[in-house]
């Protein structure tokens, strides 16, 4: 691996909103930091945009602390910037919405549902690719017992007026606010909209594209609480991210047609298949410390329909860990041979850190570099962003 660095200004990175077109961005106690996107990775300090996160007459309770989740959209020329840190509870009752050309905080969106404040602990964009449309206006929420969608347009479809307007009211435009017992995590999109959800209990759900109400398959779960969770661009692959392993979901399936679909557009019922789990070995795992948990699960970065994706990627203490998809997804692969029950791969290469790692993720597929087929992985550490050229070899 070819490894590239550069410090943070100021340090104290809390997350990664990686772009598909010029720049990547470094969310921390300063502020925004832009770094522009090579073949080879993230470089150059760039521009770092400042703004205030605390709350001000009229503002949501996003709280004085950084936002820890940052959601690129309009083409990658806004930023959601939401804290769910609220009363030391995981949840948000509003969001800043960040012009990225200007630097400056556009807006302070209230989440709101029929008068009613409510909160969310979770965003994502409504598919894969949709951070590259220059139009788009909507995006999902999560909250433990909520599955929705926002909108920043009024309900007669006109962007909303925000002049005179302390803190305008997001449009919810659909979903389902579910009984008590759901405990939703985390989610994420496909290619084609469809949501994966994971929860508390360790279930993950799969909703179609066209209904948030009930959910197409749901997988039991191993007991564990799924804390993140990623899907290929095509929804046939799942990945979920507990405390001490990943979970790797088929989702494709015969119905009793003979047709072949994934979960997220039929009941699988009897037909789920057996996970994969990707595990550190117990000397990996011992080397990474008693209280480091993966985190952070996902697939390298597809947004056309038949690219597939090729490496997983998942942080736990200093290390990043990557699998070859290819491999772990492969039956005959040799880590399964002599297994009985749940089989696990330990197959995997290790970037090391000298500090924490507070992310790694892949770059877009465009810029995969011409000695790999893989775009770069970043690694984001406190004080500084690393971008590795990874090899052919496995």
């Amino acid at each position: 691996m070819e490894e590239f660095e550069e410090a943070a200004d100021g340090g104290g990175i809390q997350s990664l909103a990686l772009g598909a077109l010029d720049y990547s961005f470094l969310v921390g106690d300063s502020g925004i930091q832009v770094m522009k996107n090579f073949s080879h990775g993230v470089h150059g300090k760039g521009v770092c945009v400042k703004y205030d996160s605390g709350r001000s007459r009229g503002s949501p309770s996003i709280g004085h602390s950084t936002p820890n989740k940052a959601l690129l959209m309009r083409a990658e020329t806004n930023m959601l910037l939401m804290n769910p840190a609220n009363e030391g509870k995981p949840h948000s009752t509003g969001l800043h919405q960040l012009d990225i050309e200007t630097g400056k905080i556009v807006s302070e969106w209230r989440f709101e549902k029929d008068g009613t404040d409510i909160t969310m602990r979770d965003i994502t964009n409504d598919s894969k690719g949709s951070q590259l449309d220059p139009s788009e206006s909507t995006f999902l929420g999560l909250d433990d017992n909520r599955l929705c969608r926002w909108d920043m347009r009024d309900r007669k479809g006109m962007v909303q007026k925000l002049a005179g307007v302390e803190t305008p009211v997001l449009n919810w435009t659909q979903g389902h606010q579910f009984s008590k017992g759901t405990n939703f995590q985390c989610f994420a999109t496909t290619g084609d909209g469809s949501i994966v959800v994971g929860s508390f209990d360790g279930k993950i759900r799969l909703y179609s594209n066209t209904s948030m109400r009930v959910a197409k398959t749901a997988f039991p779960g191993l007991g564990s609480p799924i804390t993140h969770v990623d899907v290929t661009y095509d929804g046939k692959w799942i990945l979920g991210t507990t405390d001490t392993y990943l979970i790797l979901i088929c989702t494709l399936f015969t119905d009793k047609d003979g047709k072949t679909k994934t979960g997220f557009s039929g009941r699988m019922g009897h037909r789920i298949a057996a996970p994969r789990l990707l595990k550190l070995t117990p000397l990996d795992s011992h080397l990474a410390g008693v209280d480091n948990k993966f985190h952070g699960g996902q697939f390298s970065w597809v947004t056309e329909n038949g690219k597939q994706e090729r490496h997983l990627v998942a942080t736990v203490g200093k290390f990043s860990i990557i699998w070859n998809f290819q491999q772990v997804k492969n039956s005959g692969h040799e880590c399964y041979r002599n297994q009985e029950g749940l089989k696990s791969c330990y197959c995997y290469k290790i970037v090391l850190k000298d500090e924490s790692i507070v992310d790694s993720r892949f770059m877009h597929e465009k810029y995969a570099v011409t000695d790999s087929p893989e775009a770069p992985l970043v690694v984001a550490t406190p004080m500084k962003v690393s971008s590795f050229s990874i090899s052919r070899k496995q």
